[in-house]
């Protein structure tokens, strides 16, 4: 199940090891809704957490983080962003994309 995040949750998973996908997303977002079924499909692995931050109720957290457009993604190794990218990706890539990343 995808966690509901903002800037405390966010700042406190980032203190574990575990591959984190931060993902600023909006409810009445057309690609956002599409994209949660790719970020449900890679959250039921063990290693990767997928943390949502809707930015209709986390405006300054998300222009902190550089959102410009969403579904935003960040892809942090511990406390460390190691990749990011904007848009809806479907599982297979999104998989592709974060494996690098994931022990």
């Amino acid at each position: 199940m995808l966690k509901e995040a903002n800037k405390e949750i966010i700042s406190e998973a980032l203190k574990s090891e575990k591959t984190k996908l931060v993902v600023f997303y909006a409810d009445w977002c057309g690609p956002c809704r599409m994209y949660k079924g790719s970020l449900e499909q890679l959250d039921s692995n063990d290693n990767v957490e997928v943390l949502r931050v809707n930015i209709d109720h986390n405006r300054e957290f998300a222009l902190e983080n550089g959102v410009q457009g969403i579904p935003y993604t960040k892809v942090f190794k511990g406390d460390k962003e190691v990749k990011d990218f904007s848009g809806y990706v479907p599982y297979e890539i999104l998989k592709e994309q974060v494996a690098p990343f994931i022990k």
